[in-house]
């Protein structure tokens, strides 16, 4: 496979995504806090793709990567408390689990529950809300083992995929917040997680 590399700010790289999105052809994409790999999220070989290059159970989800907290609601259903829980979090490095929508792929749903990331990264506010489409996307990295955020790397063990797009990373995973606890209870500790207010907890 040619996998194919360049910068989030190239100016091709709206248009590689979405041919990316429409044929079945995975990616691997900066956030705001590590590489993820995915593509569409309704597209089972992708979704099998990725699977077999981390080595990933079929029954764990992904997480919807979205490029503005207002198209949430297509994918979530919200309220007031939601709604202003997402207001504090995101844009950011942090994935809330929200009550999943019927608009929400299957493959982001667990439990009624779908995971959803808003980065804060130029790829996001510019190239991905270009074409207001979500990705479905996961650390780089096979499973069990730490994110990968070297792109030489991420080249060398990551190379069946079409399209690498580079860019600034911090490097620690996102903080994941089950916004439906009240107050939002925090399941993993992440980028940011030092951020938590008091009454609030780390599962």
């Amino acid at each position: 496979m040619n996998t194919r590399v360049l910068p989030f700010d190239d100016p091709k790289v709206p248009e590689l995504v979405e041919e990316a999105l429409e044929t079945g052809k995975t990616l691997i994409f900066p956030t705001d806090t590590v590489y993820g790999i995915g593509g569409n999220p309704w597209d089972e070989r992708t979704l099998a793709h990725v699977r077999t290059l981390k080595g990933r159970p079929a029954d764990r989800p992904f997480t919807l990567h979205l490029p503005t907290i207002a198209v949430i609601e297509r994918y979530a259903q919200l309220d007031d408390r939601l709604r202003e829980v997402i207001r504090r979090f995101l844009p950011g490095p942090y994935t809330l689990l929200l009550p999943a929508s019927t608009g929400a792929p299957p493959s982001a749903v667990k439990d009624s529950l779908v995971g959803i990331r808003v980065p804060d990264h130029p790829f996001f506010t510019d190239a991905i809300a270009r074409l207001d489409r979500p990705l479905f996307g996961t650390s780089v990295n096979p499973s069990g083992e730490e994110p990968i955020n070297d792109v030489a790397e991420i080249i060398e063990r990551f190379g069946g995929v079409d399209l690498i797009v580079t860019g600034p990373v911090e490097g620690r995973p996102s903080t994941i917040v089950d916004a439906t606890a009240d107050p939002p209870r925090i399941v993993r500790a992440g980028s940011a997680a030092d951020r938590l207010e008091p009454g609030e907890e780390v599962a």
